[in-house]
């Protein structure tokens, strides 16, 4: 009766330690939207060179997690969500201290941003392939922690974005960057030291050599075409984030500076957005015992209310009125990300995960900033009413033609029946401290 006992705490640790990560993951990324461009910015006084900076950060992110993906199955997600996380920090540290000791060339400033996300974005694949293992081994629901897991994100970016102005502010943006970089570091250590995860014996999980990189990323592009459920997920997420993308970046402030006359509102619409993601997320955990049970259901109906929401900014209402809209967007998508991923952890095999995270991820990236143009595009030659309704519509004409569709019902297909009690340990640590939330990690 007492051995149980006295297992399952350290069998929780690893758990907590790969949430904890997560978490200074988040916090870091924060840091790193706020910080970087404000350092460029103050380095160099031009905002062109801002710009290039921004656009040279973020290009990795299109093909680095697909390649990343592979690596993960190839050395297995402890080994590379360590490598990575250790290689981000040292690059992001080396950018304040070549300014300050011999001097940082913008070209070579522009090189160490863009090598910072090729290596920083595997991690998130990493742990993505690390969380199920580590889950079960905690006696954990996949529903449960992938709410907090998935909640990291967002609450990074809503407390800590204000932080880092607040630190930058008092101390500078060079001091913002070693923050991000010991968010690494730790990060890193906290993976090698206390997430004991056995790594499989080769690609193949069976010790033999399996076929070479583009052999592998073309097995984990197989499985996401050949797996009904997640071939259909990954659709229409890239269908869903080429309408989401178009919300946040350009309708809302459109809609402070055009409808609203004020700017100061997209600060209020965007904390309201964000705080509604959180609550929505960690709802997801215990309302998915029952009311969120079906995932299908689930799907549809958060999308279907998202919707409704964005539909009646057509009537245009005030600056509180927006506010509320945005809280309650953030509340009805809040489970869609820990739902999906707990199909995919579920489903994908362990020496497939890296890569089919990886892959989905690009996909769904790809999407986003075509979104973005189109929208602009269409404001241009329509106003800002006839544009954010026909988004808004095309979610009720989605959810329409995929209603019947048969591989999305699979998503309510269980493997095994087992359903362990949720662990305690995820409310012990991890929410005391604040990533692919927004950027590369």
């Amino acid at each position: 009766m007492t051995e149980p006992a006295a297992t399952a705490a350290p069998r929780r640790s690893p758990l907590v330690a790969l949430l904890t990560a997560q978490y200074l993951s988040a916090f870091g990324n924060a840091i790193t939207v706020v910080t970087v461009p404000l350092y460029v910015l103050h380095t160099t006084g031009s905002t062109a060179t801002t710009g290039l900076a921004g656009f040279i950060g973020a290009l990795p992110l299109i093909f680095a997690g697909a390649v990343g993906g592979v690596l993960v199955d190839r050395f297995g997600g402890r080994r590379l969500s360590v490598l990575s996380d250790f290689a981000a920090g040292i690059l992001v540290l080396l950018v304040p201290l070549l300014d300050a000791t011999v001097g940082l060339p913008i070209p070579l400033l522009l090189a160490l941003l863009f090598a910072r996300t090729v290596v920083a974005t595997p991690a998130t694949a990493a742990r993505m392939a690390l969380l199920k293992p580590v889950i079960e081994g905690a006696g954990a629901r996949l529903e449960s922690v992938n709410s907090w897991y998935q909640a990291a994100p967002r609450l990074g970016l809503v407390a800590g974005a204000p932080l880092a102005g607040v630190l930058i502010a008092a101390t500078g943006s060079a001091v913002g960057m070693y923050v991000d970089a010991a968010t690494f570091l730790v990060a890193a250590a906290l993976v090698a030291f206390a997430v004991p995860v056995a790594e499989s014996a080769g690609p193949r999980g069976d010790g033999t050599a399996g076929p070479g990189f583009f052999g592998q990323l073309r097995e984990g592009a197989a499985l996401v075409r050949t797996m009904p459920v997640i071939g259909a997920m990954t659709a229409f997420v890239v269908v869903t984030n080429f309408l989401d993308d178009a919300f946040t970046p350009l309708f809302l402030p459109v809609y402070a500076q055009d409808v609203l006359h004020s700017s100061a509102a997209m600060g209020w619409f965007l904390g309201a957005v964000g705080i509604g993601a959180i609550v929505g997320t960690f709802l997801y955990g215990p309302a998915s015992r029952n009311i969120l049970s079906n995932r299908r259901y689930t799907l549809f109906g958060c999308f279907a209310v998202v919707a409704v929401l964005r539909m009646s900014l057509y009537l245009e209402p005030g600056a509180v009125g927006v506010t509320v809209i945005c809280f309650l967007v953030g509340v009805a998508g809040g489970p869609l990300n820990p739902m999906l991923s707990t199909v995919m952890l579920e489903r994908v095999p362990e020496e497939l995960r890296g890569r089919v995270f990886g892959l989905t991820g690009a996909m769904a990236l790809t999407s986003a900033p075509l979104g973005v143009l189109t929208a602009g595009w269409l404001v241009d030659l329509a106003g800002l009413r006839v544009p954010m309704l026909c988004f808004s519509l095309v979610y009720l004409v989605l959810i329409a033609v995929s209603w019947r569709w048969p591989a999305l019902r699979a998503m309510d297909e269980r493997p095994g029946s087992a359903d362990p009690v949720d662990a305690p340990a995820p409310d012990a640590d991890p929410g005391t401290r604040l990533d692919e939330g927004a950027s590369a990690r």
